[in-house]
């Protein structure tokens, strides 16, 4: 018996359409290309339940007759490239034929096109990959293309989509790409009716400042150079707009959104100097050269390129950006200012000065203290010595000689299941340290001498557990969470899909001490923060919440536990702050009556114990 059989077409296609549609975002883009390739300058795009029930795209492009209308549907179906050569020049976002087949194999699809001013288009009714109908519809010149119930003759890919929320804000980031790529574009986004962004043509910078908000144009640096058939124009980001969430990167080759590691490793080395590891620089960048030294043919979404000359553009980028970064006071313009005005109003207080050095709920109020503005020349330097090698690298931490990667993605159950034996060969740990043998490492580590050797503990991440369990209490209405009111509310626009997120953990938010409100589109205004939150800004505050929540997703764990990880992350003590011996104390008492006293919420170890046996065998004593 024949065991090797022809696949039936409409089998086919649905298995392709796994690789060009994932989830209702890969629809939007796909449908964008095409408008941007059609030479629209008007874009609107409609969805409903996050893209799940309907993804609309209407442009003002040069439109289809009905022939060709009809062979747009038809696998690799194309009128981007027609001979070999073709494909080592190609100057468009799509060319493959791929889209339109896959997107109608798995939906309901009503496509509208009409060619010139005549007003007289066409409609074709696809149902999963089969064409129903094809019938006169009077429309201005374009195309317009419904995409309703996607998936719905894939029930299997279908139960894989996440929420309406979660689909919503794939769908805005693939948006403000484009936006981005072509600021020249109108662009017009509606979700169940309502407006998301409404953006009119515009230069980069004033388009950057509509997709993230106004605050963001006044702390961009301009790159603009060209050499060897090369040009790099756009813009990077001061120190302001650092973020702990790398989503603020957008790279395009020949107007092409690309996800290339080399590129952006390029601009990292840039930055290597004046970032921690961790962080990341905010930066949209266009890259330019001859479309034969690229092959934008190597992935089904073509996202990803080869460069026939990838040394070549790494240093081309690197240069440039490290070339705008060399003055100091370009990058950091809003610190400075900070700085000099807290120093001139004394805003710091001394250690002396500080009464209420505890709270009922927390290890303290801390501030940092002072004592004059540093130079440009010192904080320079202060800022080198935070280089950090742009590698990942693997951190080995000795527990009772069993190690972990910290670059892991782990829950905190795996953390636990890790080194249950490590935790019960220290279960009298706590009991065994003496208060007058204490002391600060660097501003960083507290040291115990123990009777088997000596343990050292991260004050931060020690700070971070404390404040974690007790955020949970307070979710389960165990513990009153006091809170400070500013004394003047601070208004805060986000990104949509940052407001979208907030809107979905403020509940939480609320229970930890902070108090805010909507205040229009986008925009909230804070009124509270918890009382034990550190002197930063309350826009920092929020976002940096926000960027660690995104980044804590990754975890299969509630939200009331992302919630309070990322709140704990940041209202806690940091490295580099001094402590006072009985500061130490406070902080030790507090981390050993907490559920588990070893690992900070994200999973990294707390304490170190060195022991006698380990120390003498460094030593070489045995």
């Amino acid at each position: 018996m024949q065991k090797i059989r022809i696949l039936p077409e409409n089998l086919a296609n649905k298995i392709a359409a796994g690789e060009v549609v994932q989830r209702p975002a890969s629809v939007v883009k796909e449908l964008i290309e095409n408008s941007i390739d059609s030479g629209a300058d008007e874009v609107i795009i409609y969805i409903k339940n996050g893209g799940k029930d309907l993804i609309q795209i209407v442009d003002n492009g040069e439109g289809m007759s009905e022939d060709d209308l009809l062979l747009a549907f038809e696998p690799h179906a194309t009128s981007k490239i027609f001979k070999m050569h073709d494909l080592e020049k190609i100057q468009t976002l799509g060319f493959r034929g791929e889209a339109l087949p896959s997107i109608g194999s798995v939906s309901m699809v009503e496509a509208r096109s009409c060619q010139d001013d005549s007003q007289e288009g066409r409609q074709l009714i696809i149902r999963g990959g089969t064409m129903k109908s094809i019938e006169p519809m009077p429309m201005r010149c374009g195309s317009s293309i419904f995409v309703r119930k996607l998936f719905f003759n894939t029930p299997a890919r279908r139960k894989f989509l996440k929420s309406a929320n979660t689909e919503y804000r794939h769908v805005i980031e693939i948006i403000r790409k484009f936006a981005l790529g072509y600021p020249k574009v109108k662009f017009q986004f509606y979700s169940n009716d309502s407006e998301v962004f409404n953006l009119d043509k515009n230069d980069l910078k004033n388009r950057i400042g509509e997709l993230f908000t106004k605050n963001y144009t006044d702390k961009l640096i301009p790159i603009d150079n060209s050499q060897d058939g090369l040009s790099l124009k756009g813009f990077v980001g001061n120190l302001d707009l650092v973020r702990k969430k790398g989503a603020e990167q957008y790279l395009f080759v020949n107007d092409r959104l690309v996800v290339d590691r080399m590129m952006n490793s390029a601009v990292y080395s840039a930055y290597r100097s004046l970032i921690e590891r961790g962080e990341f620089p905010f930066f949209v960048l266009k890259l330019n050269l001859n479309p034969e030294e690229i092959d934008v043919n190597v992935h089904p979404s073509k996202t990803e390129i080869k460069f026939r000359n990838e040394w070549q553009i790494y240093q081309f980028i690197k240069n440039n950006v490290s070339l705008k970064l060399g003055k100091i006071t370009e990058m950091i313009p809003q610190m400075s200012k900070y700085l000099q005005n807290d120093f001139k109003n004394n805003v710091f207080p001394s250690r002396n000065e500080r009464a209420n050095k505890f709270d009922n709920n927390t290890f303290g109020n801390k501030r940092i203290q002072m004592n004059k503005p540093l130079s440009e020349k010192e904080l320079q330097s202060q800022l080198s010595l935070q280089m950090i090698p742009n590698k990942q690298r693997t951190t080995d931490y000795s527990f009772d000689r069993k190690s972990v990667d910290t670059n892991e993605e782990f829950s905190f159950d795996d953390r636990i299941n890790r080194f249950k034996s490590s935790l019960d060969d220290m279960s009298n740990v706590y009991k065994d340290i003496p208060y007058s043998n204490l002391w600060q490492v660097h501003n960083k580590y507290i040291m115990a001498q123990i009777s088997s050797g000596v343990i050292v503990i991260d004050q931060h991440v020690a700070h971070e557990r404390i404040l974690f369990e007790q955020a949970l209490k307070s979710f389960n209405n165990k513990l009153n969470r006091s809170s400070q009111q500013l004394l003047f509310p601070v208004s805060l626009e986000l990104k949509p899909d940052d407001f979208s997120i907030l809107l979905d953990i403020l509940p939480s938010l609320q229970k930890l001490g902070f108090s805010m409100r909507e205040f229009g589109k986008n925009t909230i205004v804070l009124e509270a923060v918890p009382s034990n939150i550190q002197r930063l800004s309350e826009e920092k505050i929020i976002l940096e919440i926000l960027d660690d929540y995104k980044k804590n997703n990754k975890v299969n764990n509630p939200v009331t536990h992302k919630v309070a990880a990322s709140y704990a992350c940041k209202a806690a003590i940091k490295a580099g702050e001094k402590l006072e011996i009985d500061e130490m104390q406070r902080l030790i008492d507090e981390l050993f009556q907490t559920g588990n006293p070893y690992f900070c919420p994200h999973g990294r170890p707390i304490i170190v114990n060195l022991s006698l046996d380990e120390l003498d065998k460094r030593f070489e004593r045995k």
